[in-house]
């Protein structure tokens, strides 16, 4: 029996959730178990407000605030929808987040130098004939966007794409393709130099040298010292010096 005379002491009290947010919850709920899938459409903000019994503005809240999140996709007069879901589309509020603050530049690319150098050690294992081929193919491709900073950012995605899917580890490469959408505004700024893109070129070559002869331990010191390349080379722009002194 508790002594009335003992008094629990909690370390805060309960809060009240706003009736958006447990909306929000509510929908994020039935994305995580499956039963909203992406593309999707969600009941009118009028069906909704009525099967959750609350009030339509705190659905448009909520809707609001999911689409934000890049979780919900609202198209003018045609309703909101499930979004595809994928990294571009989650990840975005962080990238803006991100390009706020440039002390986390240095901490993207050390997580992405443990992250993709364990991805390539992975792949040196898993990945398959077929995809080193391809690997190859982008290879060559790449030498010619030099000059090109778009294409070579789209060809530096394939690149790492490959290498992702080779590790044979779904988590891991969804891990790693997230921090690269994240770093895309940074990468933007650090691939206009015709130096900085064979800087990658070169780091791209070592990397498949070590997965074309199985050498995990050297693909993954030729992913970590590509992570730092990009990371040196990104801080290293005017734009980026600018922002660290303000």
């Amino acid at each position: 029996m508790i002594n009335p005379a003992h008094r629990l002491e909690f370390e805060r009290p309960l809060e009240r959730m706003p009736v958006g947010e447990m909306v929000a919850r509510r929908i994020l709920d039935m994305v995580k178990s499956g039963a909203l899938q992406p593309g999707d459409q969600l009941p009118t903000e009028r069906d909704l407000a009525q099967s959750l019994n609350v009030s339509r503005p705190s659905v448009r809240e909520a809707i609001r605030g999911l689409a934000i999140l890049g979780v919900v996709r609202t198209v003018q007069g045609g309703g909101a929808y499930i979004s595809d879901l994928d990294a571009d589309a989650l990840l975005g509020p962080i990238q803006f987040f991100l390009s706020l603050q440039d002390l986390n530049v240095r901490e993207l690319y050390d997580a992405r130098s443990l992250i993709e150098s364990d991805v390539a050690r992975r792949a040196a294992v898993n990945i398959e004939p077929a995809s080193l081929a391809r690997l190859e193919a982008v290879l060559i491709a790449q030498k010619d966007c030099l000059d090109n900073p778009d294409a070579f950012r789209a060809s530096d995605h394939a690149f790492h794409e490959i290498i992702w899917i080779g590790s044979k580890n779904a988590f891991l490469k969804r891990i790693g393709e997230s921090l690269n959408v994240i770093g895309l505004e940074f990468r933007k700024r650090a691939s206009e130099s015709p130096a900085v893109l064979q800087q990658s070129y070169a780091d791209h070559q070592v990397l498949l040298a070590a997965l074309k002869v199985r050498d995990a331990d050297a693909a993954a010191k030729a992913a970590e010292r590509h992570m730092q390349n990009v990371y040196r080379v990104t801080i290293e722009q005017p734009d980026m010096k600018k922002e660290g002194e303000s």
